[in-house]
């Protein structure tokens, strides 16, 4: 199933009680294991609401690009990237974790 992201995707927890754990991958390469609240996926229309306001950079909307943000992250080792747009950018959560987590289009719940 696809979806067309105006602003940005939120994976988060929701009001789960435990810390989310999420796989975050590019172009099917492994970068890191987040342990947050949730991540934040952001266009560069998108950079300027949500994602800036958990401290991810604002993106002039002529830059063509991917702006992804940790929402309280455990860490301080994982800050906001900037990615080219061309890049496929994937959440994964592994079975293991120990908080469900659920996905927001553009704000729209659709657990």
């Amino acid at each position: 199933e696809g979806f067309t992201v105006l602003n940005e995707v939120v994976v988060t927890r929701g009001n789960q009680p435990c810390l989310g754990r999420m796989d975050l991958l590019v172009d099917g390469n492994y970068v890191t294991t987040v342990y947050a609240d949730g991540l934040i996926i952001a266009t560069p229309t998108g950079s300027t609401a949500y994602s800036m306001a958990a401290g991810g950079s604002m993106v002039c909307p002529d830059v063509p690009g991917i702006v992804i943000t940790p929402i309280c992250p455990h860490s301080l080792s994982f800050r906001p990237l900037i990615l080219p747009d061309c890049v496929t950018v994937t959440v994964q959560v592994p079975e293991e974790s120990r908080s469900s987590m659920f996905v927001q289009y553009d704000n729209a719940d659709t657990s």
